[in-house]
């Protein structure tokens, strides 16, 4: 099987693991899900069909393409819809970070900034070895980028039929992933940062506008740096310290 995306004389079956297509089905399937009650809503809010298609395919984050959505729907300007969903899948930027790692530095890094979401990171942080997060990540990338915009469309073809705000499918993604990352969560360090996030986002999404809670739990990484920044101070204050004594009992 010859591809574009292949780094090594081994297809994907040797690398992955059959946990790792169920998981990628599993989601594929809730994808498709939430994008029917996307398509719907995006109908039922005014949208023609090319307007709900492209922005699922450019856009391909969910969250940003509902808070896009709902934003007009409310009367806002389109500028702030814009501004609203480039702040909702700022969170990206975390997960591209992560995906850093293992992402071929050449041309296939663009076609992987693309795909870099919770869905698809969650699945390659599953297994092990660079080379088999690279496949995974490609593998569910893919999948998304067919289910999603797929199913927008069958949703905003249905939207006359659907009701979108019974459908409730939007609590399985937390659920999926969680049971993806639940490895990660053995170290404490992660755990604590999790919780943190968990904690600051619960406890600003009634606050905030649709989607944007999530993104509050970003703020873990200023304690990060802040500590990071800490520790680099005392280990600085420390090896001059050292110097400085090294000197005096060399007198």
């Amino acid at each position: 099987m010859s591809s574009v995306f292949r780094t090594d004389g081994l297809s994907i079956e040797r690398v992955l693991p059959g946990s790792t297509y169920r998981a990628v089905a599993i989601i594929s399937v809730t994808i498709l899900a939430v994008a029917l009650s996307y398509g719907a809503i995006s109908a039922v809010s005014g949208f023609v069909w090319w307007q709900t298609l492209l922005l699922a395919v450019f856009a391909l984050g969910g969250a940003a393409e509902f808070t896009f959505v709902g934003v007009i729907a409310a009367g806002g300007a389109p500028v702030l819809a814009v501004l609203a969903g480039l702040l909702v899948n700022s969170r990206n930027f975390a997960f591209g970070m992560s995906a850093g790692p293992f992402v071929p530095q050449d041309w296939r890094a663009l076609i992987a900034a693309h795909w870099v979401n919770d869905e698809s990171i969650a699945v390659a942080r599953s297994v092990t070895g660079t080379r088999a997060r690279w496949r995974a990540f490609l593998l569910m990338g893919m999948a998304i980028a067919l289910t999603w915009p797929s199913g927008a469309m069958l949703g905003q073809w249905l939207g006359s039929v659907i009701d979108a705000d019974l459908l409730g499918l939007d609590a399985a993604f937390p659920i999926i992933l969680f049971c993806l990352i639940r490895g990660d969560l053995k170290s404490k360090s992660t755990l604590a940062l999790t919780a943190a996030g968990v904690v600051i986002s619960v406890a600003l999404t009634p606050l905030l506008p649709l989607g944007l809670g999530a993104v509050t739990s970003l703020a873990v990484f200023i304690l990060v740096a802040i500590g990071w920044m800490v520790r680099r101070t005392l280990s600085t204050r420390k090896s001059r310290t050292d110097t400085t004594d090294e000197k005096e009992n060399a007198r």
